[in-house]
């Protein structure tokens, strides 16, 4: 108990530190720290990479994938997925490092080896760290899995943060399962399309309407609750606010109705940036399982973690 509390005076009192720091103009992120040397650069696949070192370094090395980006978003490369976060770490003798992987959209495939030559790289510009530590959030804590799993001996551990561990497969499964209840059971013959996407912001827009209608109705918003169910769409969405009830329906269909409407760009970007037309997914006895792009690009796979993408069919 008292090292939880100890935990928690030291974390608020970081909290309030930066806090001040933030509102005398100081940026975390736009001023370069006292003492760090940076390292940037391109791979010939055209990722970017950055290398943060700071001179009181421990040894430990945090090597941060980033989570999905949509294609025409911007992709820089990143070593941390907040700035507060930067700035404890480095000043705390952490090596950061990340890249910006070769491509947007469903990039694990191109991550798990843009971010192992990151690791070479750090290894020639600044030396063999101590330990090596794999995190990242999202389809970041899917791409830090990977790493440790198809090259265990280049880590020390991982950190995968909200990451799709279950693998991309049940992952855009569960997707594509809450897309077609929403159709079926609220937007039929409303003309929104679920693979073959031929205008993705029109989509969007139907997709929206139908969910702002149906949310006007109890009808409606009964089956908001069933489609937002199949792809976990949680009751409570705001920790500084009360948790509802378990029997207060209202509040936490309407929680899942607004955080249902964020899942909604499955209609738009996300297939868009997938390249489905439709999705296909492999499916072979004693094989991976491989979602592969089907576009008027040479197909690639989309991961090929073997333990994190795949299983028995």
């Amino acid at each position: 108990m008292k090292s939880r509390t100890l935990t928690c005076i030291t974390a608020i009192s970081l909290f309030a530190a930066l806090a001040a720091l933030m509102l005398l103009g100081f940026s975390p992120t736009a001023q370069a720290l006292r003492g760090v040397t940076t390292h940037t650069g391109t791979f010939a696949d055209g990722a970017t990479y950055l290398i943060e070192v700071p001179t009181n370094w421990n040894g430990t090395l945090l090597l941060f994938s980033h989570g999905y980006v949509g294609p025409g978003e911007p992709n820089p490369a990143t070593d941390v997925g907040d700035p507060l976060p930067r700035f404890y770490l480095l000043t705390r003798g952490y090596a950061l490092a990340g890249s910006s992987y070769a491509t947007t959209g469903w990039a694990v495939h191109e991550a798990l080896s843009d971010q192992i030559a990151v690791l070479d790289t750090f290894n020639s510009l600044v030396g063999q760290p101590s330990r090596t530590i794999a995190w990242g959030n999202s389809m970041g804590g899917l791409i830090s899995a990977g790493l440790v799993q198809n090259y265990p001996g280049r880590f020390s551990g991982a950190l995968p943060m909200c990451g799709i561990l279950a693998g991309s497969v049940g992952f855009w499964n569960e997707f594509l399962d809450s897309a077609v209840a929403f159709k079926t059971l609220l937007a039929a013959g409303s003309g929104l399309q679920v693979v073959n996407i031929t205008d993705p912001d029109t989509n969007l827009g139907i997709a929206l309407q139908v969910l702002n209608d149906a949310q006007a109705t109890a009808q409606g918003r009964a089956w908001i609750a069933l489609a937002a169910a199949l792809v976990d769409s949680p009751g409570w969405i705001d920790p500084f606010s009360p948790e509802p009830s378990p029997t207060d329906y209202v509040t936490r269909e309407t929680n899942n109705s607004y955080r249902f409407s964020t899942i909604l760009t499955f209609f738009s970007s996300l297939p868009d940036a997938l390249n489905w037309k439709p999705a296909q997914v492999v499916t072979r006895r004693g094989t991976r399982e491989l979602i592969t792009r089907n576009s008027s690009h040479s197909p690639s796979t989309m991961a090929k973690c073997k333990h994190c993408t795949s299983r028995p069919a």
